[in-house]
């Protein structure tokens, strides 16, 4: 899973958040999760800003069932609380050589470093 950061929610509706950190980051890579976390089930958020940028696919949620994404349960995230996008802008911040070695424009690789495209 070199392709995605964790994050742990302590939070409804999403147990862990998953950071796309490569234009490779995909969601068959999601497919199996027990050698990065053990949920056994629950939900979780993936976040592919560096990939879709802030657009409406920007978050997909995947339900788990004993370690493994359920690939019938993911869709795009309706509603994503700001306390979750706001983890994610930290994460961003921190990690801003990831964001500068993106595929996006720079103009908003600016605005996501800055944490003003939450």
């Amino acid at each position: 899973m070199a392709n995605f950061d964790v994050i742990q929610l302590n939070n409804a509706p999403y147990d862990y958040l998953f950071i796309a950190t490569s234009f490779r980051s995909s969601l068959s890579d999601l497919a199996k999760l027990d050698n990065v976390v053990s949920i056994g089930q629950g939900k979780i958020l993936v976040d592919f800003m560096l990939i879709h940028g802030n657009k409406k696919n920007r978050f997909v949620e995947c339900n788990v069932v004993n370690d493994a994404c359920q690939r019938q349960s993911i869709k795009i995230a309706d509603y994503v609380d700001e306390n979750i996008r706001q983890k994610s802008s930290s994460f961003f911040k921190e990690n801003e050589q990831l964001v500068k070695n993106s595929v996006l424009p720079k103009a908003l690789q600016y605005l996501i470093t800055t944490g003003d495209a939450i």
